[in-house]
């Protein structure tokens, strides 16, 4: 009896520690950092972003205050758009190969587009507009919408203003980001 309360005890924690809320829908089901992708932790970056210089500026912190040290191009929201993040805020998870779930907005805007989109969309599938990384961000709308910095499967996104308010990169240079920053970098969005 002993034995089978203690699996009981087990398996309950087992439930809470892995139902715990997060801010994006499946969250659960992205990769973990492997431990070789994982940032130097010595270094301490900073980034910022500008929307209408359509480019990240990647700094790292020092005593002396920070130092720019790589510029990117960025794809940003489109103008004319109401809602889109802006000022401090911070990297909330980094993931590698992840799978895109698209809202029930974006799904019916590609819809009125042709294409029909499934709830999932996996890594490398053409209609994954995510790319090969996605670094979430705590940056949120008064709706809830969530915003990352993520690849995409159009280079011609990148360095103009089409978004919904998401930062798509070049997948190669975004990778290069994603394995450099870690969880917590603070990412400062201005107009």
């Amino acid at each position: 009896m002993k034995i089978y309360k203690q699996i009981i005890a087990l398996f309950i924690l087992w439930i809470i520690t892995s139902s715990a809320v997060h801010a994006e829908t499946f969250q659960t089901a992205q990769p973990k950092i492997p431990e070789t992708e994982k940032s130097n932790t010595a270094i301490i970056y900073f980034m910022e972003i500008s929307i209408s210089r359509e480019v990240l500026t990647l700094y790292e912190k020092k005593e002396s205050g920070k130092i720019p040290i790589a510029e990117y191009s960025v794809g940003t929201v489109v103008k004319g758009l109401k809602t889109y993040p802006l000022g401090l805020g911070a990297v909330t998870g980094i993931y590698f190969k992840p799978w895109w779930y698209p809202t029930a907005y974006s799904r019916q805007v590609f819809r009125a587009r042709g294409i029909v989109l499934p709830s999932a969309v996996p890594p490398g599938d053409p209609l994954n507009y995510m790319g090969p990384f996605k670094i979430a961000l705590s940056h949120r709308t008064s709706k809830g919408a969530v915003y990352r910095i993520h690849g995409n499967n159009n280079p011609n996104r990148v360095g103009r203003r089409v978004t919904g308010g998401c930062f798509v990169m070049d997948n190669t240079a975004g990778l290069e980001l994603a394995r450099k920053i870690k969880v917590g970098t603070e990412v400062n969005i201005i107009p």
